[in-house]
């Protein structure tokens, strides 16, 4: 029923949003959407095919405003037992260098998680930053406010947040927690491409939380919750190559950590891919040896149109385990 009436609510606004357009009055609403349709192999009698994301989006075009914009965004996908899931409701105001961000929608922290899906060289992000971004366990995103502080040449960005602290996937009318955070980063350009550096850091005062991939699900945590975060990118026309480091540090002195470095190699249409993850939970019951992926992706329409070949597996004892072949097709519903 819950899916059935987000979808309702998606589909109405959009036919109410283009029903208004005439020629004099130019469509004020930018929308797109992209499917992800995934197989993925073991090459052990376990294998499936999943739709891996289904997303679509509505957002405010350049002309709506000169200050305000707006941000609404849904997907659907085969891990979330195909239920529509509402991502980001987003209201932006832009003065200047500034801007502020308010609703629901995802803190800044992490250089990969900001680097839009469709877009990144593997079919998916590291497993350290879907564990220790502030909810990446709770649905990534959260409700708060976010000031923004942007050179007019992009040369250096900041970001402030305060945000209830408790992610999305339920909601609190008594909140005792907080979630605050901080991301800076610097962009230069070279004689031979550009690179990118900066930092995170997030403090939440956590209140009874279950921390999945972090610490085992019969802990309740309630405590100090610190995080920082460093990511460097260097980008060239053929080749990219990017790494960062997350941690996460709480009360008694326990901590979880980890790193990733991806790298590719571009061709025209062809990308090679080889990236090298590892990442250490609370949970001593996890295996934390580090993953392996190599893979290469064929660019049809740019990114229009992709597809994925992606192999990830673990060295232990000398020895390929937990090997998944995965094949996926990304195409986009505007192509222009």
């Amino acid at each position: 029923m819950k899916k059935l009436f987000i979808f309702l609510i998606l589909s109405s606004l959009t036919f109410l949003v283009f029903s208004q357009t005439t020629e004099e009055n130019k469509l004020k609403v930018d929308w797109n959407a992209y499917s992800q349709i995934k197989f993925s192999i073991d090459f052990n009698d376990n294998y499936n095919f999943s739709l891996r994301r289904l997303k679509l989006w509505l957002k405010s075009s350049p002309d709506f405003s000169e200050h305000w914009s707006y941000k609404i965004q849904t997907t659907l996908s085969s891990l979330k037992n195909e239920n529509f899931f509402l991502q980001d409701v987003k209201l932006g105001y832009k003065a200047s260098i500034w801007s502020f961000d308010i609703g629901q929608f995802v803190p800044e922290y992490s250089l990969q998680r900001f680097q839009s899906d469709y877009l990144l060289p593997v079919t998916e992000r590291a497993t350290v930053i879907n564990s220790l971004i502030p909810n990446g366990t709770f649905g990534a995103r959260d409700i708060g406010i976010q000031a923004n502080i942007k050179t007019k040449n992009n040369v250096w960005q900041t970001h402030f947040g305060i945000f209830n602290g408790y992610g999305i996937k339920e909601y609190r009318f008594n909140n005792k927690g907080v979630l605050l955070t901080n991301k800076s980063e610097l962009n230069l350009i070279t004689g031979t491409g550009a690179i990118k550096a900066g930092y995170s850091v997030m403090f939440r005062k956590a209140d009874n939380q279950i921390y999945p991939k972090i610490m085992p699900d019969t802990i309740l945590y309630s405590g100090n919750d610190f995080r920082y975060n460093f990511f460097l990118l260097y980008k060239t026309k053929f080749f990219e190559i990017q790494g960062e480091y997350l941690t996460a540090v709480f009360d008694n002195n326990q901590h979880s950590e980890g790193y990733y470095i991806m790298s590719a190699i571009n061709l025209r249409k062809h990308q090679i891919v080889l990236a090298y993850e590892d990442y250490k939970d609370i949970i001593s019951s996890s295996s934390d040896f580090p993953y392996y992926h190599i893979g290469y992706n064929y660019l049809i329409n740019k990114h229009k149109i992709k597809l994925f070949f992606d192999n990830d597996f673990q060295i232990i004892n000398n020895k390929i385990q937990n090997y998944l072949a995965s094949v996926q097709l990304q195409v986009f519903f505007k192509q222009n």
